[in-house]
């Protein structure tokens, strides 16, 4: 059951705009008849007032004395804060003495056995008094505190009887006090009188004390007599007052230690029944089984967050203590209560006891109109955008100052983070901060286990308070760490992170997408495809038969780069060639610029960084940096990586990479695994082809080999290269990773007997086997074909082409092929079928065994990379090359990347120094790859048939080439 069905506000709760005077009880206006019914209706009154234990404590002294004739009279001074309920005291005294003789009325204070008979009353509130004529009764004109306090008791012939002594500069005797009190019991009610000192002169101010010292005496004397003098003690304003009015009692007044017989510095008539005060004021009815079932789900709740998440709430409210405070407070959360009772009634201007009424009132009528349905209302329903809020809780406290914290964080960047949800757990969790921030002290504010506690609901698990802070921190502009760093509050002064928001609009557009730019660089490098970052048009982007990745700013240039190999003539572009070895990744407009915003914010963060670097007046900033830099970094990083999901491939079409493709956080913010991401998108959607894929032989006559170019002689003779580049530019074919899926094609037309492949060495294969030997020693052998190279030794023909049934055919005289036959031409040995492997002892086993063609190192720092240019020297390469680049983010802002590419590597240009002096002034994290390529021949010219016996070489070097790769 929630609140609104198991409570019922009382209707001045409820309707209209709340008066102030609804709960500013005023003292004066119950005397003069003008104070609204709940203070001036007896019945109303006591209806709406808890006989709280302190309260109903004075009520029974008082007139205990009033009704016993052997018992002297007392002054009694109450001493209270500002608004510490000792208005509430005197109307209560008030009210029944002068309805003394109704049994029904306050019964709950003063049960009808304690009472005197009658009563007479004096009561004057002072701070309405004025000077020269301090009141006015009908055409009865009073000048003085005496002369009033005559008139109360023995009405205008009192006063006449003052004659000139009816004057703030003279003072009555005390036998004149004495013959003015009437028979029988008398009760006086003296309020605000350090007020009315306030206006007098210093003689004034001295007869004032004079003639209160003189009616205590007075009252001391008389039986069945009690004086009650109200001493403001915490109004600053009446200090000085407040000290001469204590100063003069201090002979003749009791305390309220020695009234109540006990020891206390200040009268709380509420005391620890707050909870109740505040039940039977606001509401009319309360479902006390209401109470105890939200205690039971609360209890509950604790218990279950104590147990699964330790230190998210303190252990002690899953005891059966908190679960009974519960009950007491309902329905409104013992945190809220404490909060404004303890932080709050700290503050003179929030007035204790009546602050706290008028913002539980402010609060139920702001819960009552969004029909919101609670179990308990906690801090987190505090309506900080409700005018009604802000009056009592920033204009009336002189809190106006944190207007900005409640439009830009509470309701701003809170609002934004719960995506518009009324209340959503930042929205309240911020309004319960906020108030706890309110008193302005070091330790105003909370930690994550009390914010837990205050805004928790059964439904939620247990972190989601701290969770929503920590972000709620990291975007918000009026938070701070709280003294020692266990928790958060809100301050006036913009934090950090407002001031990176100021700043941002200095830093440049171009300057931020930069950054964003260099940040995509490094997140899409890796091995697998050649990458060609940034563009501004087709013609920079090389025909490549390496699988080529190219990032570009917008998806009109990624098209085009795509489409076309040279897009300078835009009326006749020239087509690119190798359409299926391309690939292009760009950025939304709207995802890009989000990208730069947050490159913006992170550029701005190491702007402030690099002011307050060193100073004692930096300190706070530094600390609140050290905090959010790390955050805006991983934000940055994240929106950038995420920004560019638009994959273009030849053709124009363009996909997106979902949300699934995208590797985790953590993985982003390790950079390199843009191309692992677009791996899994192309081989789930099947845009490239797959290890062990071929075409169909039929399919490759039709639609590649027809295709491809022919050699210049010969028109159905095609070398391997243009077979490959054929596929690469192939209209209706997959993206090709690499040469595989063209040996695999043509290896299964060989096998269908679709087509011939003659290699370097004169060897033929087809369906039936090899061919080989010199021109007029041609002979048939056993043999399949497993692998050949892509180059323009190798060439393929149809099986049934003039030149295919020519390289097959078989020669029938001649001698013998083998040792001894003469004529033989000694020439290369039959070439072996190419290996590529990546493994180094394979690479030694297979290298002992066969010749060596090629050797290609990867180094990812300088200084691996000099040793391992120096490993390759020794194995006597024909033609060693070096590629190597160097990027990321510069240490003192900015950006640089550096690259060279198959260079020779003591180009006076000195690519590999270079490098390294970039890479030395990145920051860390950035990248750098050398990658040195040796190229090996052999002694039969033109062959290229690699380097034998390179196996013990490379086996001598292992243990030194591993330690370096």
């Amino acid at each position: 059951m929630g609140v609104l069905t198991a409570c019922k506000p009382r209707k001045e709760v409820l309707k209209g705009d709340l008066e102030d005077a609804v709960f500013a009880a005023d003292f004066g206006d119950l005397i003069s008849g003008k104070a609204p019914k709940v203070y001036g209706d007896a019945k109303t009154f006591f209806q709406n007032t808890h006989p709280a234990r302190q309260l109903r404590k004075v009520v029974e002294v008082v007139f205990a004395r009033l009704a016993s004739p052997k018992e002297a009279g007392a002054t009694i001074r109450l001493s209270t804060g500002f608004g510490g309920g000792k208005t509430h005291t005197l109307m209560a005294l008030w009210h029944l003495a002068g309805n003394i003789d109704d049994l029904s009325l306050g019964a709950e204070l003063l049960p009808a056995a304690g009472r005197p008979k009658e009563v007479e009353v004096v009561a004057v509130d002072a701070a309405k008094a004025g000077v020269p004529e301090f009141a006015r009764h009908g055409a009865l004109k009073v000048h003085s505190l005496w002369g009033e306090v005559f008139f109360w008791l023995s009405g205008a012939k009192a006063v006449k009887a003052l004659g000139k002594a009816d004057d703030p500069e003279a003072s009555p005797s005390e036998a004149q006090i004495r013959a003015a009190f009437p028979k029988g019991p008398v009760l006086i009610l003296l309020d605000e009188l350090v007020i009315y000192m306030a206006k007098l002169a210093e003689r004034g101010q001295g007869n004032v004390l004079g003639f209160v010292n003189s009616l205590a005496s007075v009252v001391t004397k008389r039986p069945q007599t009690v004086m009650i003098v109200t001493d403001p003690a915490g109004q600053v304003a009446y200090a000085t007052q407040a000290a001469q009015l204590a100063r003069g009692l201090e002979a003749v007044a009791s305390k309220l230690d020695e009234v109540l017989g006990r020891k206390m510095t200040d009268f709380d008539p509420i005391g620890d029944e707050s909870a109740r005060v505040i039940g039977r004021r606001l509401f009319s009815k309360i479902d006390a089984t209401a109470a105890q079932a939200a205690s039971a789900t609360y209890h509950a709740l604790y218990q279950r967050v104590v147990s699964e998440s330790p230190g998210a709430v303190a252990a002690q409210v899953a005891d059966a203590g908190y679960a009974k405070d519960i009950v007491e407070c309902y329905p409104f959360h013992p945190r809220l209560l404490a909060t404004a009772r303890d932080r709050l009634g700290a503050l003179q201007d929030f007035q204790k006891s009546r602050g706290v009424l008028r913002l539980f009132a402010r609060i139920l009528r702001d819960v009552w109109e969004a029909k919101q349905d609670h179990e308990l209302i906690t801090a987190g329903e505090i309506d900080w955008s409700s005018p009604r809020i802000q009056a009592d809780l920033l204009q009336r406290l002189n809190r106006d100052r944190f207007k900005p914290a409640v439009s830009a964080d509470v309701e701003g960047h809170a609002g934004a983070l719960d995506g518009g949800a009324h209340r959503g757990i930042h929205r309240r969790v911020a309004s319960a901060l906020l108030m706890e921030s309110l008193p302005l002290q070091s330790n105003s504010g909370l930690d994550p286990a009390d914010l837990t506690l205050a805004v928790l609901r059964p439904d939620e698990a247990g972190p989601e308070p701290a969770e929503a802070l920590d972000r709620l921190v990291g975007s918000c502009w009026h938070t701070y760490p709280m003294a020692g760093g266990r928790g958060w509050q809100f301050r006036y002064e913009p934090n950090v992170i407002k001031q990176v928001e100021e700043r941002m609009s200095n830093i440049s557009l171009e300057d931020a997408r930069s950054r964003v730019l260099a940040e995509a660089q490094a997140y899409f490098s890796g091995p697998s495809f050649k990458l060609t970052p940034w563009p501004s048009s087709a013609r920079q982007v090389p025909e490549l038969a390496d699988l080529q990745l190219v990032l570009c700013e917008d998806e009109a240039l990624a098209k085009a780069v795509c489409a076309h190999g040279d897009d300078t003539d835009q009326k006749a572009p020239v087509p690119r060639r190798f359409q299926n070895a391309i690939l292009a990744v760009t950025a939304t407009a709207s995802s890009l610029n989000s990208a730069v915003e947050r490159a913006q914010r992170l550029l701005a963060a190491e702007e402030i960084e690099r002011e307050y670097r060193t100073g004692e007046t930096g300190k706070l900033v530094r600390e609140q940096l050290q905090k959010l830099k790390p955050e805006l970094n991983r934000q940055f990083r994240i929106e950038t990586c995420r920004a560019f999901n638009r994959l273009v491939l030849a053709g124009g079409m363009a996909y997106t990479l979902e949300e699934k493709f995208q590797v985790s956080e953590q993985q982003m913010l390790q950079r390199d695994h843009g191309q692992a991401c677009l791996h899994k998108f192309l081989n789930e959607k099947g845009l490239i082809y797959q290890p062990g894929d071929a075409l169909d032989a039929d399919r490759f006559l039709a639609e590649v080999l027809q295709g491809a170019t022919p050699q210049p002689d010969k028109p159905q003779v095609y070398t391997a290269k243009a077979v490959h580049e054929r596929f690469l530019a192939a209209p209706g074919l997959r993206l090709l990773p690499d040469g595989s899926i063209v040996r695999q094609t043509v290896l299964k037309a060989v096998a269908a007997g679709k087509v011939l492949v003659r290699l370097a060495d004169g060897h033929v294969y087809d369906a039936s086997g090899c061919v080989e030997g010199r021109q007029g020693r041609r002979r048939r052998i056993s043999g399949i074909l497993t692998t050949f190279a892509l180059d323009d030794e190798v060439q393929i023909t149809p099986s049934d082409s003039a030149e295919g049934k020519a390289w097959v055919k078989v020669d029938t005289d001649g001698p013998a092929p083998g040792p001894g036959g003469g004529g033989m031409i000694v020439g290369p040995p039959p070439t072996a079928a190419r290996v590529t492997v990546t493994d180094w002892d394979q690479t030694v086993g297979l290298a002992a065994e066969r010749p060596l063609t090629e050797l290609q190192l990867t180094a990812h720092t300088p200084a691996a990379a000099a040793a391992l240019l120096g490993l390759a020297q020794p194995l006597g390469a024909d033609k060693l090359s070096l590629s190597v680049a160097a990027s990321g983010s510069l240490k003192d802002g900015g950006m640089m990347n550096f690259s060279a590419n198959n260079v020779k590597p003591g180009h006076p240009a000195k690519p590999l120094a270079i490098a390294q002096t970039v890479f030395n002034s990145l920051t860390a994290g950035s990248t750098y790859e050398a990658v040195p390529q040796a190229r090996l021949w052999s002694r039969w010219p033109h062959r290229h048939a690699g380097r034998a016996s390179a196996g013990s070489r490379l086996g001598s070097r292992r243990t030194r080439c591993q330690r370096h790769l």
